[in-house]
């Protein structure tokens, strides 16, 4: 049975560390071929964004395949237009809410260009 994954962060810039609000922030799970859109946010005011999606989204037809999504996201900079790509988090887990039908996978701060 699918369960909802959210992914949550703060983008801050690299230079001085501060949130940088606006920017457009894409999450995606790495795959061998293709890699996974699983949803688009914008940051608010703190830097922060919120993307929900679903287990199906990343486990695709094969039940099982995949149990876990390895998670990246691309954010782009309003101030400098410029789009960076965070690390890859392998295999990542979160904390369980809600009788384990939602998952919340905090990245931290994401730093940007």
């Amino acid at each position: 049975m699918p369960y909802k994954e959210i992914v949550t962060a703060r983008v801050v810039s690299r230079q001085d560390h501060q949130p940088v609000s606006g920017a457009t922030v894409r999450v995606y799970d790495q795959d061998m071929v293709f890699d996974d859109f699983l949803g688009e946010a914008t940051t608010d005011a703190n830097g922060r964004f919120r993307v929900t999606f679903s287990s199906d989204d990343f486990q695709g037809q094969v039940t099982g395949f995949e149990a876990r999504p390895d998670i990246f996201v691309r954010v782009t900079n309003p101030a400098t237009g410029k789009t960076t790509k965070s690390e890859t988090f392998h295999e990542l887990t979160g904390l369980l809410t809600r009788n384990d039908a939602e998952e919340i996978m905090d990245l931290g701060d994401v730093e940007v260009d």
